[in-house]
């Protein structure tokens, strides 16, 4: 038995107002709803299953615990978190791009000058992470040398995210400008 559109169209609004006024039911539902969409957005950035599932779970567990920004008025429920999803995935390719970068020029392996192929360039490197301040030069460390997330190193310093964040942002704009990577 088919549902006359009008029906489904006032299921879909319904969920979408619940969602907006960030009632627990309207998560879950949205979640069921849209997860296979949801997760084949984020494949398709990623193209790795866990990674993109991940993905998909931590975009919905920011959105419940964060502000949520959706509005009804400004379009589907579905390509909003489509959107948000696939923004998510991108940020995280991109992340890993530039970790994968950034692990190559921090990369010391005393046993090896190839670890930079140049040993002047890796001696100018570690000159400059040396430089960094206690606070910027351990959060470096931990995220490059240890390969540990942001989250891992809020939770293991005790520290707000952000805060790791912001560290690790100032760092890597000071490493630039002290090899001349980026104009001061």
């Amino acid at each position: 038995m088919e549902l006359p559109i009008s029906t489904i169209e006032d299921s879909a609004s319904e969920l979408e107002r619940a969602f907006a006024t960030r009632q627990r039911w309207a998560f879950d539902d949205a979640y069921r709803t849209h997860a296979r969409a949801l997760y084949g957005a984020a494949f398709g950035v990623l193209r790795d299953q866990g990674r993109a599932q991940d993905c998909v779970q931590d975009v919905m567990a920011r959105l419940w615990r964060g502000p949520n920004p959706y509005r009804p008025a400004r379009g589907a429920l579905g390509a909003f978190l489509t959107v948000c999803v696939r923004n998510e995935a991108l940020s995280r390719l991109r992340r890993d791009r530039n970790r994968t970068r950034i692990d190559r020029s921090l990369a010391v392996d005393e046993r090896s000058d190839e670890a930079f192929g140049d040993p002047i360039e890796r001696e100018r490197v570690t000159r400059a992470v040396a430089a960094l301040g206690d606070e910027q030069r351990e959060t470096v460390l931990l995220a490059y040398a240890k390969h540990m997330t942001l989250d891992e190193i809020a939770r293991e310093r005790a520290l707000p995210l952000g805060t790791v964040k912001s560290r690790l942002s100032s760092a890597l704009r000071a490493l630039r400008v002290a090899l001349g990577k980026d104009p001061a």
